[in-house]
């Protein structure tokens, strides 16, 4: 069947009330002898046009309204036959199922659910999904219920510390305004993803303010099981957070290169590796080439027993998850009211800092890293790696 035949019908006009469309993804489109094939390649329907339809099918390459479609049409100057090839192409297009709307776009209706590549994390979700009749535990008899088992097993200690490890003391963190620091909202606005570095060296209070706002300790109240709360920058699930960071230490004044641990008691570094990370650091870090640039890189971990004692189901995972979202925007955020560049990125070979660092995957998972470092000068754009043929893995 060609558009030739075809004059204005009833379905037609009433899908011009419609609101914009445009070819879907997944249509084949082929000539064949001076025609042109249109196939929904999800049902194999096709129809047929001929040549002087390719103008018509060109407008729906992109968003266009049917007000607009008939605007177009219209212009063209060769009146009512060309309306009605206009509308015939629209009804075969409709009639084969090959437009998509803007609000099917918008959300997302006509996109399948996540392939083969995500088995793993959909099963991780729906078995951690919650139904109508999901039963949640009354807080009075779930704190009962713990105050027993405290006496039964121990909850894990609120702050993790490598007692044996050469410590250093950090200074106070910078907690005043100066002229030359951004506002909140600007901070807020001027937080963009850097992978563009200059040598200058972190200083050792810019270190000491990252981790302070991003993963430190602002307050401590007691806990009725014998331990304390922390009370940190960012929420977190049942006031446990989880969250242990590692800072690998690349360009910092006064501070040695090496991978340490953040002793948020202490507020102060343990010190677990030494000597220079830039060695392995890229290949950790998915090959990432502009890593090397930062002046220091937060590992970002979670103890994951210190949450399970308490909540003891895999939904709580869900919350660890967004807990790391949360602590690496507090430090990238502290990174632009410093002045500074950060990047965050999940592109890492797990099994390079569980070694080196000596992490249980199954108590201690590893999931993404936090870089911050001086901008290089003289240069607006910093998002592009020094390497303008690397493409950045994650979005800025």
């Amino acid at each position: 069947m060609t558009d030739d035949s075809l004059s204005t019908s009833p379905g037609a006009v009433d899908a011009l009330q419609d609101d914009d469309v445009m070819l879907a993804d997944g249509v084949e489109i082929m000539a064949v002898e001076g025609t042109i094939l249109i196939v929904n390649a999800a049902t194999r329907a096709y129809k047929t046009f001929t040549g002087d339809a390719l103008p018509v099918l060109e407008q729906f390459m992109d968003w266009i309204s049917p007000g607009a479609l008939v605007h177009w049409t219209l212009k063209t100057g060769e009146g009512p036959a060309a309306i009605d090839r206009t509308l015939g192409v629209f009804r075969n297009l409709l009639e084969i199922d090959v437009l998509m709307q803007r609000h099917e776009d918008l959300t997302g209706t006509r996109l399948p659910s996540p392939g083969e590549g995500w088995d793993t994390a959909m099963r991780f979700l729906l078995g951690t999904r919650t139904s109508n009749r999901t039963v949640f535990a009354v807080p009075a008899e779930y704190n009962a219920y713990l105050a027993q088992k405290a006496t039964v097993a121990r909850q894990a200690s609120a702050f993790m510390e490598f007692v044996d490890a050469p410590f250093q003391a950090l200074s106070p963190p910078a907690t005043k305004e100066t002229k030359d620091r951004l506002s909140f909202p600007e901070v807020m606005l001027r937080r963009r993803t850097a992978r563009r570095f200059a040598e200058e060296p972190l200083t050792e209070t810019q270190l000491s303010t990252l981790l302070y706002f991003g993963w430190g300790m602002t307050k401590s109240v007691p806990n009725p099981l014998g331990d304390v709360f922390v009370r940190k920058t960012s929420p977190s699930g049942g006031s446990l957070h989880p969250v242990e960071v590692y800072p690998i230490v690349l360009n910092v004044e006064n501070v040695p290169q090496g991978c340490f641990h953040y002793s948020v008691r202490r507020h102060g570094l343990e010190q677990l590796w030494s000597g220079d990370p830039r060695s392995w650091i890229v290949e950790a870090c998915g090959d990432q080439q502009w890593v090397r640039e930062a002046g220091v890189v937060f590992l970002c971990t979670a103890f994951l027993p210190r949450t399970a004692w308490k909540y003891d189901y895999s939904r709580v995972a869900r919350a660890v998850m967004a807990e790391i979202g949360f602590t690496g925007q507090s430090a990238l955020l502290t990174a632009a009211w410093l002045g500074l560049g950060g990047f965050t990125t999940a592109a890492l070979r797990d099994e390079m800092f569980e070694t080196l660092l000596g992490l249980d995957p199954l108590r201690q998972p590893v999931f993404s890293v936090v870089g911050m470092g001086n901008l290089e000068p003289d240069i607006e754009n910093h998002s592009r790696p020094r390497a303008e043929g690397i493409v950045p893995l994650e979005g800025a």
